[in-house]
């Protein structure tokens, strides 16, 4: 006995808040929602019950949908009742039977294949009725699938793939679940929103195997025709590559959807890098004359999923230098880093790699969400201690003066990235010993700072005066790594991969940590103290 009941009818999903912290106001913090259960009215219930539990009849899955509309249905409850109601009827064989095994599964079918239902239904053969119904609940769940809204868009998608595997596993046609799979991917290329709500809960499937190598499968063909033209598609469309992972550690984990309905269905490497290749090529024959914005996604996900599998990379070499020369910021940056990989694996030079790395440190940068890879590539690049002390100089004087601008926590960072520099290149260290001008009424710096060849720069013939103004910084963690001058330098080079994660609320939080002596502020004991609730002052000081 089949029973349906609205308590199993659980949903839980992870989605992203933007929680504004007062200190630090630019960082997304992801909660968990708490979780949402869906109702489905009694009336509702006893016809599923009715409709499950007893021989189906075509009519009463129609008065069911009918009952969406008249008992005004939540989206995501009728998506949950429909995936109960036709998964079991694919289980029974009602929608794929004999009589529908030749029709491919398309939820907008050609003139031939409505003739064919339509055809089915005047001889009164259920399972063209029920594959009518199944490819309209289809539609609608495409039309969800671009919803801006998260948990509608996040339930769409979810039903689509347990469809999918039922598909897979009562039906076996051989268009499944290739053709479910690329009208799924089209209606979130085609989504409201950018990127699309529906791709989060595609990351989930997006690290099964099966659902990798299809999707690759898939792709080629649903390339928007201008990224020009198309901007938001575009972004859509390379948003769902940036979620197709083929690291050693999806690999690895050998994860399927769809192994248990096809135990023969094995991950074929070759054949999916094959079919990424394909879908590079298409990228980059659509880069001409790019928006920054797409430009800047078409690098990600060039340097984050494509660039370990293509054939031959050393063709991406005119395309990223021209990157690298027609913008600045962050698209220049990521250029930058996909030379860098070209001239590790590939044996390729660049002359001007050190003075394009120079420029790009400026204040701006401090508030470019790909600065740790600036910092990266930097400390990589100046690794050799076979550079000329002129052009690591200008290197350094360049980190000291942005320390006298930037954030607290990027200071900490730019200040212990010159001494890992000094320690590198001990010649340099005559920069500490031209330092102590204390007594000098005016101070005459050689190093020109508007100069763009860092070679010119005169920094060589400069001091690290900048390290003896920080030391007066007001932030206690500034001013102690700035006196690294005004003694022996450490042995060892600081690691800067964990200064990368510190904020300035993390910097705050330590030092109010710090046992302090408390002092008086007012003799006379305020009567209230009108601040609003859970303020950060609040959380911090107390009226004794």
């Amino acid at each position: 006995m089949f029973h349906f009941d609205s308590s199993p009818i659980l949903f839980t999903m992870r989605h992203s808040l933007l929680v504004k912290r007062l200190a630090r106001p630019q960082e997304p913090e992801a909660e968990m929602a708490p979780a949402k259960r869906t109702s489905s009215p009694p009336e509702l219930q006893k016809q599923v019950n009715a409709f499950l539990n007893v021989d189906v009849d075509v009519k009463v899955l129609q008065h069911i949908i009918n009952l969406f509309t008249k008992l005004n249905v939540s989206a995501i409850g009728e998506m949950y009742v429909t995936e109960v109601i036709f998964k079991n009827l694919l289980k029974r064989k009602c929608i794929y039977g004999s009589d529908t095994d030749q029709i491919k599964p398309n939820p907008k079918p050609n003139a031939k294949t409505k003739a064919k239902l339509k055809q089915m239904a005047k001889e009164n053969k259920p399972n063209g009725l029920f594959l009518k119904y199944y490819n309209d609940e289809w539609s609608k769940l495409l039309i969800h699938l671009a919803s801006s809204a998260k948990d509608v868009s996040a339930v769409a998608l979810n039903v689509c793939m347990q469809f999918i595997l039922a598909e897979s596993k009562y039906a076996k046609l051989n268009a499944q679940p290739h053709e479910r799979l690329r009208i799924m991917l089209q209606s979130i290329i085609t989504s409201e929103t950018t990127p699309p709500a529906a791709l989060v809960a595609f990351e989930k499937y997006a690290r099964c195997l099966d659902i990798l190598q299809l999707a690759y499968q898939v792709l080629p063909e649903l390339a928007p025709v201008s990224f020009v033209d198309s901007p938001n598609e575009a972004l859509n469309y390379l948003a769902i590559i940036n979620s197709l992972d083929l690291s050693k550690t999806v690999l690895s984990a050998n994860k399927y959807h769809l192994t248990e309905t096809n135990p023969n269905r094995n991950f074929e490497y070759e054949e999916t890098r094959k079919h990424l290749n394909s879908v590079w090529n298409g990228i980059i024959a659509r880069c001409s004359d790019l928006d920054e914005k797409v430009h800047r996604q078409v690098l990600v996900v060039l340097l984050e999923r494509i660039f370990p599998h293509l054939d031959e990379p050393i063709l991406l070499t005119d395309f990223l230098m021209n990157s690298l020369h027609q913008f600045d910021g962050p698209v220049a940056l990521l250029a930058l880093q996909g030379i860098f990989k070209l001239m590790q694996e590939q044996n390729i030079t660049y002359p001007d790699v050190y003075q394009k790395l120079y420029n790009m440190f400026y204040p701006r940068m401090f508030y470019n969400k790909y600065k740790a890879r600036l910092f990266y590539l930097a400390d990589i690049f100046l690794t050799s201690t076979h550079l000329p002390e002129n052009l690591v100089a200008a290197f350094v004087k360049r980190l000291a003066r942005l320390a006298l601008k930037s954030p607290t926590e990027d200071a900490i960072i730019l200040i212990r990235f010159v001494c890992n520099l000094l320690l590198r290149h001990t010649g340099l260290q005559r920069l500490i010993c031209a330092t102590d001008a204390a007594s000098a009424v005016e101070i005459s710096d050689p190093y020109d700072e508007r100069e763009l060849d860092p070679v010119k720069t005169g920094a060589l013939n400069s001091s690290l005066w900048e390290m003896l103004l920080l030391q007066k910084h007001a932030v206690p963690e500034v001013a102690n790594a700035a006196r690294f001058i005004s003694k022996s330098l450490p042995v060892f080079e600081f690691d800067l991969g964990p200064l990368l994660e510190i904020k300035e609320c993390d910097i705050f939080d330590d030092e109010v940590k710090k046992m302090m002596k408390q002092f008086a502020l007012s003799y006379d004991r305020p009567a209230n103290f009108g601040l609003p609730q859970n303020d950060i002052v609040t959380k911090y000081w107390d009226i004794i």
